[in-house]
């Protein structure tokens, strides 16, 4: 299974793929006390794909032509399909933000909406409602809040707002799953040409007050009114890598990639409805403290009691055993080793009174009987057929995501600067408790087919569910996350015939109390087989290779993003140029899924070079390649070309 990083890549994205965006002139009236403005960016954009799938990354029933490939699935392929060398998405879009302010008191509310010429001319498999909805033609409200600023107790400041609104807390710039986890992210809005990060941060609504108790102190309380997910990237989109488990996914195939999901009457087992964690008892506090005799550093301290945003893949037993009687499956078989439907019926009901006889009364066979039996034809037969009971078996169970409930984080940051050096210097650190963490999906599926085979139940971690039909079984386990990072930035003045450059650096990691893989394997993206090869030959998969080890979530994982960015003011008249680049390098270790920082030796590189015009107009030219991880690294055949074209006003 693989289901994308539940937080922010997004500010790599941000500072690394996106230059700052022009500043708008905003339509501005005044009148007194009241006053309004209303900002506006249009942008046009289209994104390129540099290469065709890699055949290593596409399951090998695809009965896509030419297409069929290596990975033991075909649950991860469909976005990769859906899109040959060549433009993957032209889009059109526009965001507002209309903000009134009137004495203390003010509101703001803020929206979007886009059309995407290509994105739903797909080659292969056509894109779902909800896909649709979210990445190829809509509109959706973002911010929408009321606020007032004043002074309590005589002279404290005091800022209250209610409503929907994005609140960041801590100091992490790259590096996800940190302390700022009151925000869901729709990770689809990300990649889109002229993405914005106001467009990925989902607001919630919640009451957030602000109280400055000294200079030097001021403590924010806040209480969220509802539950909002993380908006992975719907199934069968470009940058999509998990065809069941996101929005648009209806059905996981089995089979290890043997059996093609198109076209397949069995082998598929159907989704549940999702369960949504609940809107309330989600709340916390943030306490910055400003230590002017330390530099003037920062420090700020935090604690919430959340819920998770990002999705569990869990499963509940099938609700009917095998059919013993084998003649149906027989005649399927039959059927598809091209008898007519007559003879294979016949023929399927002879050799199942011959199976039953030799199970009853082996005695009672005739030679020819045993002859027949013991064919190298008839013994395929009969293990084709025992697949199909098998499979026809599965397909009364159910897989469904779901949200768990009762997170905690407590959290430190600060903020400072290195003496008179100009370097900036930043970081945090958080224990998280109760993180649902996935345990391997493979394990998941043998688990729950122990309930019809007892092979199955020696071939995984999670225990013998035999005979335990319609019985819900958890895909994951709760644990301590820690997570802490550090980043450097300086500002140079000329260099290379700018104005100034800019290098920001950042290295962070994910330690995660998980037992050994001995005892539970862990999610990690890309583990479409078991990670023992016994468990897979006893399963009856002996064909199908085990994953190694190393691929699945390890305790401690780690990496770095660094960042690099030229100004060149006026090199033509009121026209502005930043070239970026920038560099993330996944070090070692696997961070446990949902997660999903880090995949060891994932690298990628993304260059931009934004011009603008009056502060107004901006033209952006980016290439981004991924690269490393190998097999596991799900995207790494996805490097794209992108151009946007954006007015601000």
């Amino acid at each position: 299974m693989n289901l994308p990083p539940s937080r922010r890549i997004l500010s790599g994205l941000v500072l690394g793929l996106a230059a700052a965006l022009p500043s708008a002139s905003a339509l501005q009236l005044s009148e007194g006390e009241l006053k309004v403005s209303f900002d506006s960016t249009l942008s046009f954009g289209g994104l390129y794909r540099l290469q065709n799938p890699d055949r290593g990354l596409v399951g090998p029933a695809s009965n896509t032509p030419g297409a069929s490939g290596a990975q033991n699935s075909v649950n991860s392929d469909d976005g990769n399909l859906n899109y040959g060398k060549g433009w993957v998405s032209q889009l059109l879009k526009g965001n507002h933000d209309l903000e009134v302010r009137y004495g203390n008191f003010g509101a703001l509310a803020r929206g979007y909406w886009y059309n995407d010429f290509k994105a739903d001319q797909t080659l292969r498999t056509p894109l779902s409602d909800q896909a649709l909805d979210r990445t190829v033609k809509g509109a959706q409200l973002l911010d929408l809040y009321g606020r007032v600023k004043t002074n309590v107790a005589g002279d404290l400041p005091f800022d209250l707002r209610i409503g929907r609104q994005v609140l960041s807390l801590g100091e992490s710039t790259f590096i996800p799953n940190g302390i700022n986890v009151i925000n869901a992210a729709d990770l689809s809005k990300l990649r889109v040409p002229g993405s914005e990060l106001k467009e990925a941060l989902l607001p919630v609504n919640m009451v957030k007050a602000s109280i400055g108790l000294t200079p030097e102190i001021t403590v924010e309380p806040f209480w969220l009114l509802e539950f909002r997910r993380n908006e992975l990237e719907p199934a069968g989109t470009y940058f999509s890598t998990n065809d069941f488990a996101t929005r648009g996914g209806r059905t996981v195939w089995l089979g290890f990639g043997s059996i093609a999901d198109q076209g397949s009457s069995i082998g598929g087992i159907s989704r549940a409805e999702d369960r949504d964690a609940g809107n309330f008892n989600q709340f916390g506090v943030s306490t910055r403290i400003l230590a002017k005799g330390l530099n003037n550093t920062e420090f700020g301290l935090y604690y919430a009691r959340y819920n998770s945003r990002s999705p569990i893949i869990s499963a509940r037993t099938p609700t009917t055993p095998i059919d013993t009687n084998l003649t149906g499956p027989l005649t399927a078989a039959f059927l598809r080793g091209g008898l007519p439907a007559a003879q294979a019926s016949a023929q399927a009901a002879a050799i199942f009174q011959m199976i039953v006889k030799s199970s009853l009364a082996p005695t009672t066979l005739t030679p020819v009987e045993i002859a027949t039996l013991q064919s190298p034809q008839v013994q395929a037969a009969i293990a084709g057929a025992r697949q199909i009971a098998l499979l026809t078996a599965a397909a009364s169970g159910r897989y469904f995501t779901e949200y768990a409930e009762d997170l905690s984080v407590f959290g430190l940051s600060f903020n400072t600067a290195l003496g008179g050096s100009g370097i900036s210097w930043q970081g945090e650190v958080s224990l998280k408790n109760d993180v649902p963490l996935q345990i391997d999906d493979v394990e998941l599926l043998f688990a729950t087919l122990s309930s019809l085979a007892p092979q199955f139940a020696s071939a995984n971690q999670l225990g013998n569910y035999l005979g335990q039909y319609g019985r819900e079984i958890s895909g994951y386990r709760r644990h301590r996350v820690w997570t802490a990072q550090s980043t450097l930035t300086k500002v140079f003045g000329p260099t290379l015939g700018s104005q100034q450059l800019t290098v920001l650096g950042e290295v962070g990691g994910v330690w995660a109390n998980l037992p050994s893989k001995d005892v539970l394997r862990y999610d990690g993206p890309g583990t479409f087989s078991g990670g023992s090869q016994t468990a897979m030959n006893t399963a009856g998969f002996p064909q199908v290779a085990a994953t190694a080890t190393s691929a699945f979530a390890d305790r401690f994982s780690w990496g770095y993003q660094v960042l690099a960015r030229l100004d060149y003011n006026n090199v033509l008249p009121n026209v502005n140029l930043q070239p970026t680049i920038a560099f993330t390098h996944d070090v070692k270790g696997v961070t446990p899924l949902p997660l999903g920082n880090f995949i060891a030796g994932r690298k990628s590189v993304n260059v931009a070079v934004e011009f603008t015009y009056r502060n107004a107009w901006s033209l952006e030219l980016r290439y981004v390649n991924f690269t490393g991880g190998g097999r596991f690294n799900l995207l790494s055949d996805r490097d794209y070309v992108a151009t946007t074209l954006k007015y601000s006003f």
